[in-house]
């Protein structure tokens, strides 16, 4: 896989930022320019630098911290606090406005400097950030934000990144060794590699970018004064943290570019104090960290917690929203592991490398996402995590053909991957769609065709402890195929609490990925601008609909006409649904469950849709959407209008869709159903 850039080496990378901070030195004194924060009556957040020289760095830190203050997306303050620098140093801090400046007299080291900066803060975070570190876009937010998305977080740190690009530290650990802190990633070539683009419990942060509740800093008795002049302090207060029943986050939203070291002694003198003050570290903590629980090793030390529940889920690509194709349920799925504290790893067989950026627009950053991945790197993957995984969750059955080969092509089975727990979801029955695809041409398939397609299907589902299906209709299809272990898993939906009524909306929706020919939806609406359209434009002239999802240029072209307006993929869905009056799923062959269907249900648009989608959900005529066969195209656009002009109608069907939204797509009941399939039992 190639980064989404070419990076420099490190020392390149670093003489490039040293030249450009002496650059914005310069220019400050030579343009007379000064650096000015905003006023900020009750700032969320307290920055807290220590300052001892290297005024060219400084410069560049405090100039980028204003120039991003708009673009932080939390209020802060700013408190620095300088250790006796040179004069040189000192002029700096004439031109600053809106900081609170603190000299001391003497070289009291960044640990009691920290605390210093910390008794004058007011904010109800405290962020100590050192003076060679410029933050990325958002990324204050984004280390507030982890006190929230976690639970018990009490410290949280970034993404830290050498100038250039190269990976500087994704978090940290502990290995009983002689080295004992091991920044993982380190110097790694893509800094947004897998391994460094997901949240997770940390042994310790750095302290160039280390975010602290201020009350449990104060709790903690802040940086011990024992590691003075510097090291190790950040370290101790992590594990301190640890032992008070709080969490260390990493953060990898939070990007930081981290110069490194360009305020440090000489390297004799620092070696020093790293011998030094590691051994103090380890006299005080060593029982603590290696004496208890089972020890972290191998591939499993990037993790803190040892006793977190390790999932390695294959799927076709990283499942987003907007790309249907059964999707969007394992972006439910996967969410709804993260958010059960499981530690996720999605192996991506197929897809296609997306931009960072874009990776995680749905889905939970807590997910390691390995993409593209192929069978060789699904290989490496097994081969280089041995007994990692307490879960293997393979989703489509000619992923589960695929990833049963590999593992016997490596001498293992999937219980070797899978420690407590084994899970194939068949996400849907794959034969049933080619079934009724082929009903529909010329040479339709016949039942035994059906049987034998679906017994090679679930050739491999006796090994799994758990098979996860999408619906009662085809649990019973797989219990008449020999699988009695069958669990239905459908889609996490609340009901919209309060969905505009009928006189604040208009039109006619379509929702559903059209990214490629031969699909279940582009066949639907070619069909339905072929028999249905021009029907339903007679009854009401003025009509329009907007169509919605991923789509290909050509099938855009095909589409597009008079009344039809074709959005494409959209961020937010939900404006463009609560502006609709009535949605269409005219799907002629399917399998699966229709996530569009449940997701405009919930929004509470009623719609109409063929008796296929119907049987698959299991509701009857008139529960969220009428029912019409794609064989009777005027009956099909009758009731279009209908809906879209008789409000009784459109009302109760409405309130009949939102009630069964709420009875079947329980997200709390959904939750316990994965905990039932991934957990294993506990015996007293």
């Amino acid at each position: 896989m190639t980064p989404p850039f070419e990076p420099v080496d490190a020392p390149a990378g670093r003489k490039a930022a040293l030249a450009e901070a002496a650059l914005v030195w310069n220019a400050l004194f030579l343009n007379d320019v000064r650096i000015r924060y905003r006023a900020e009556a009750d700032p969320q957040v307290s920055i807290v630098l220590v300052a001892r020289g290297a005024r060219h760095m400084l410069a560049w830190t405090l100039y980028r911290l204003a120039a991003g203050q708009e673009l932080a997306g939390v209020s802060f303050e700013v408190i620095v606090v300088d250790n006796a620098s040179d004069p040189e140093t000192r002029a700096l801090f004439g031109r600053i406005d809106g900081a609170t400046i603190v000299l001391n007299e003497d070289n009291i080291g960044f640990g009691p400097a920290c605390n210093a900066g910390a008794a004058l803060a007011r904010g109800r975070h405290l962020l100590f950030l050192n003076p060679d570190v410029d933050l990325m876009p958002g990324a204050l937010r984004a280390l507030l934000d982890t006190f929230g998305e976690f639970d018990a977080v009490g410290i949280a740190g970034a993404r830290l990144v050498f100038p250039g690009g190269l990976l500087q530290e994704a978090g940290a650990n502990f290995h009983d060794d002689a080295q004992t802190t091991h920044p993982y990633g380190r110097g790694g070539a893509d800094p947004f590699a897998a391994e460094a683009s997901f949240a997770r419990e940390v042994g310790y942060v750095s302290g160039a970018v280390l975010m602290i509740e201020a009350g449990l800093f104060t709790t903690l008795g802040g940086f011990d004064d024992l590691f003075a002049p510097a090291y190790f302090e950040d370290t101790d207060l992590c594990v301190r943290c640890h032992q008070a029943g709080r969490r260390v986050i990493y953060q990898p939203r939070a990007i930081a570019i981290h110069v490194e070291n360009v305020t440090s002694a000489r390297r004799d003198d620092v070696e020093q104090l790293l011998d030094r003050n590691r051994a103090r570290f380890r006299d005080r903590h060593a029982a603590w960290l290696f004496g208890q629980g089972p020890q972290r090793t191998g591939f499993a030390a990037r993790d803190h917690d040892p006793w977190t529940l390790r999932i390695l889920y294959v799927e076709d690509r990283a499942p987003h929203l907007d790309l249907g194709a059964g999707l969007p349920r394992a972006n439910h799925i996967l969410n709804a592991m993260a958010a059960l504290g499981y530690a996720v790893t999605l192996c991506s067989i197929h897809g296609e490398r997306e931009e960072p950026g874009r990776l995680y627009r749905d889905l939970s950053t807590r997910i390691e996402i390995v993409e593209p991945c192929g069978e060789d790197g699904l290989r490496r993957l097994v081969q280089e995590r041995p007994g990692y995984y307490d879960v293997l969750w393979v989703s489509r059955p000619p992923n589960i053909d695929r990833t049963c080969r590999v593992l016997h092509d490596l001498g293992l089975t999937p219980r070797d991957v899978g420690r407590s727990r084994v899970v194939f979801d068949s996400e849907a029955v794959f034969a049933l769609r080619t079934f009724v695809t082929d009903a529909l041409s010329v040479a339709p398939a016949d039942g035994p065709a059906l049987a034998r397609s679906c017994a090679r299907e679930v050739r491999h589902f006796a090994v799994a402890d758990h098979v996860v299906c999408v619906s009662q209709a085809e649990a019973r299809v797989l219990r008449a195929h020999g699988v009695p272990n069958a669990t239905v898993l459908g889609h996490a939906l609340s009901p919209h609490g309060t969905p505009p009524g009928f006189a604040a909306r208009n039109g006619f929706v379509f929702l559903g990925s059209l990214a490629r020919e031969g699909e279940p939806n582009i066949d639907s609406l070619d069909w339905f601008f072929a028999e249905v359209w021009t029907l339903l434009r007679t009854r009401l002239p003025e009509v329009h609909l907007t169509v919605v999802g991923a789509v290909a240029p050509s099938i855009r072209e095909r589409l597009a006409g008079a009344g039809v307006r074709i959005l494409g993929r959209v961020e937010d869905v939900g404006p463009v649904l609560d502006a609709a009056r009535v949605s269409l799923a005219p799907t002629r062959f399917a399998a699966g469950i229709p996530h569009k269907v449940h997701e405009t249900v919930a929004r509470g648009l009623p719609g109409v849709v063929t008796p296929i989608l119907a049987e698959q959900i299991g509701w009857p005529d008139g529960t969220g959407s009428l029912v019409r066969d794609w064989r009777d195209p005027a009956g099909f656009a009758g009731a279009l209008a209908n809906l879209h002009t008789d409000e009784a109608l459109w009302s109760a069907v409405q309130r009949a869709g939102l009630a069964r939204i709420g009875a079947e797509c329980d997200p709390a009941a959904y939750a316990q159903t994965l905990r039932r399939l991934c957990e294993a039992p506990t015996f007293a």
